[in-house]
C-alpha cells in the first residue's frame, strides 16, 4: 500500500473522530427555487455534493417541486482527481457507505410553508434499504426545506420537525444506516404534501378580458344633440408570489485537506 494512501486514511479517520466534538452550522443551498436534490458525503468524505454552488464530480438528477405529488431524485457518485505521484488524471467510480445524506428543497419553506416530505424509498444501485425510523421534515434557516436521511450530528429534534401526521414517535435524523457498502447510484423517491394554497412559481397571466362590448356604430344624431361615448376597461391579474444543508463545522474543509494528501481534485 502506498505511503500517501496510508496517510490519507489516517487523516480521514481523524476527521470523522473530531467531527463528533464540534457543532453544526448551516450552509446556504444554491439553486433554482423549488429544486429538490440529494446532499451527501460518502463514508470517506471523498465523494460529495452539497448544493452550495461549487462544482463536484458527482452527477445530480434533481426534481422541480410544483406542489403535492411524488418525486424522485438521484446521484451518480464518482470522484475525479490527479494522482500526485504519477500526475495522471484518475476517475474513481462509486462511493462507500454514507457519512451524511439529506433531501433538500431550495427555498422550500418560502414557496410552500408547512410542506411535508415523506420518504417512500431509498435505493442504492436499485436495492432498497430498510429504515429504522421515520425521517422528518425541517429547516435550519427557515428558507430551505430538508429531510435528514442520515445526520448523526443532530442531538435533538428541531422545533419545526414535522411528519405527515404531526410528528411521528419514531422520528429520527438517522433513519437509514450509514453502512451501505460500495455503491454508484443513490435514488430517493418521496411524496410532498401540505402545499395546497401555497404559492407556486409564477405562471404567465392570461390576456385581460374586456368588460364592455365593442362600440356599435351610433345612429345619426340630431344636429343639436350629443354623441354618447363608449369606454372599455380591462381586468388586472394579481401577482403570484413565487435551499440548506447542515454540516459539521469544518468537516468539508478538513476532509478536503485529508484527501489532498494523496490526491488533488481537479
Amino acid at each position: 500500500m502506498k505511503l500517501t494512501k496510508i496517510i490519507a486514511g489516517i487523516a480521514a479517520s481523524a476527521v470523522a473522530a473530531s467531527a463528533l466534538a464540534v457543532a453544526s452550522f448551516a450552509v446556504d443551498a444554491q439553486g433554482t427555487p423549488g429544486q429538490a436534490g440529494i446532499a451527501f458525503s460518502d463514508g470517506n468524505w471523498t465523494c460529495q455534493y452539497w448544493f452550495d454552488g461549487n462544482e463536484y464530480a458527482t452527477q445530480e438528477t434533481t426534481a422541480a417541486i410544483t406542489g403535492d405529488g411524488q418525486y424522485t431524485v438521484s446521484v451518480d457518485a464518482f470522484t475525479t482527481y490527479t494522482d500526485e505521484e504519477t500526475g495522471e488524471d484518475v476517475t474513481q467510480p462509486g462511493a462507500t457507505d454514507i457519512a451524511f445524506a439529506a433531501v433538500q428543497v431550495v427555498d422550500g419553506e418560502t414557496l410552500f410553508p408547512g410542506m411535508v416530505i415523506t420518504i417512500d424509498s431509498i435505493k442504492f444501485d436499485g436495492n432498497e434499504v430498510a429504515l429504522n425510523g421515520t425521517p422528518y421534515t425541517s429547516s435550519d434557516d427557515g428558507v430551505t426545506t430538508r429531510v435528514n436521511l442520515y445526520n448523526e450530528w443532530v442531538s435533538a429534534l428541531p422545533d419545526d420537525a414535522r411528519t405527515v401526521d404531526g410528528l411521528a414517535a419514531d422520528a429520527t435524523p438517522t433513519a437509514m444506516s450509514k453502512t451501505v457498502g460500495e455503491w454508484t447510484k443513490m435514488e430517493v423517491t418521496f411524496t410532498v404534501s401540505g402545499t395546497a394554497g401555497a404559492a407556486a412559481p409564477a405562471e404567465e397571466a392570461a390576456p385581460a378580458e374586456e368588460t364592455a362590448a365593442p362600440a356599435e356604430e351610433a345612429a345619426p344624431a340630431p344636429a343639436t344633440g350629443d354623441v354618447a361615448a363608449v369606454t372599455d376597461s380591462a381586468k388586472g391579474s394579481p401577482d403570484t408570489g413565487i435551499e440548506d444543508v447542515a454540516v459539521v463545522a469544518g468537516i468539508a474543509l478538513v476532509a478536503a485537506g485529508a484527501v489532498v494528501v494523496a490526491k488533488k481534485r481537479k
